[in-house]
């Protein structure tokens, strides 16, 4: 049997699971159950699912993610339900039960994949569905999803490396929904986004972290402990941060001399920018231009 459907290759699907799915067409790659490399996909495929559609599983190895292309079907993870259909994303991590059961009234179709690796409970956790199991997304994620299912249904050169990159794209663009029930929590979060999208876009006028706490009304002490829990860092470390990468990029594509590029990122002490510079890149300014660029475009003083 064949039918031609959008972003689905017209040709014959096998039948698998009579009675259950109706078309499918499925790739896998030769990772090995020990794998340990940081993400790689197993497989995955379509599936065009029967009216009696069902799966009751108590555990499964992999951790899956799967699209709702057309129709409805019920899933029920570790005994929460979730309805899925067209633009719905749903997952689930190993060890989870779940049960499969399609509406007999608008049979199900989807695209899944299972995937392991040493990073992916990391990136399943971050994308939100370890705690929501299913979100709604838009035509982003959906295009990376229909590129992973191409490269692997076709096996281009290097097809592994090339999903993978799309999947944690995928895990790490997907809604971070604010986490349920602390509202103290999600509110601390959106404290803590808006203070740094405040130095993102002025980092090379900020000379103090006080400067930002004003700018966006928050307590510096607050402010500093925020950064700590969500970023790892001080706010003084992630604005120097963000200064000594504008410098480095500077110091490679124009011909401003170090004095010049200290002042545009905002230190007024030249010696004061080179001794923190030093310390980050591992080289000072001269040798870091000198290192990558030779001597060809290295203005004099520089």
């Amino acid at each position: 049997m064949t039918q031609k459907m959008p972003g689905i290759p017209t040709k014959t699907y096998a039948l698998v699971s009579q009675g259950r799915v109706r078309k499918a067409d499925y790739f896998y790659f030769e990772t090995r159950p020990d794998n340990k490399q940081p993400l790689a996909i197993v497989f995955g495929g379509y599936e065009m699912c029967q009216k009696d559609f069902e799966i009751r599983r108590r555990t499964y190895p992999y951790y899956i993610i799967e699209l709702g292309l057309k129709g409805l079907c019920n899933l029920t993870i570790n005994n929460i339900a979730h309805r899925l259909t067209f633009g719905t994303l749903a997952g689930f991590s190993p060890g989870i039960p779940h049960h499969y059961k399609a509406d007999a009234a608008a049979p199900f179709e989807h695209y899944w994949l299972a995937f392991v690796g040493t990073e992916a409970e990391d990136l399943f956790t971050k994308s939100s569905l370890a705690r929501l199991g299913s979100i709604n997304v838009g035509k982003d994620t959906i295009s990376l999803i229909e590129q992973i299912i191409a490269h692997s249904r076709q096996k281009t050169p290097y097809a592994q490396q090339i999903c993978s990159s799309y999947l944690r794209i995928l895990l790490l663009s997907l809604p971070q929904a604010p986490a349920p029930p602390k509202a103290n929590q999600s509110r601390a979060t959106l404290t803590y986004q808006r203070c740094r999208k405040y130095i993102d876009e002025n980092f090379s006028s900020i000379n103090l972290p006080s400067q930002v706490a004003l700018a966006c009304d928050v307590n510096i002490r607050y402010m500093s402990r925020l950064f700590k829990l969500f970023g790892s860092t001080s706010p003084h470390d992630y604005i120097s941060r963000l200064k000594l990468n504008k410098a480095a990029n500077m110091l490679l594509a124009s011909n401003l001399s170090v004095g010049d590029i200290a002042k545009e990122v905002g230190f007024e002490d030249p010696y004061h920018f080179s001794r923190n510079f030093r310390l980050f890149h591992g080289l000072s300014p001269h040798n870091y231009r000198k290192t990558h660029l030779g001597t060809l475009n290295s203005p004099i003083g520089s």
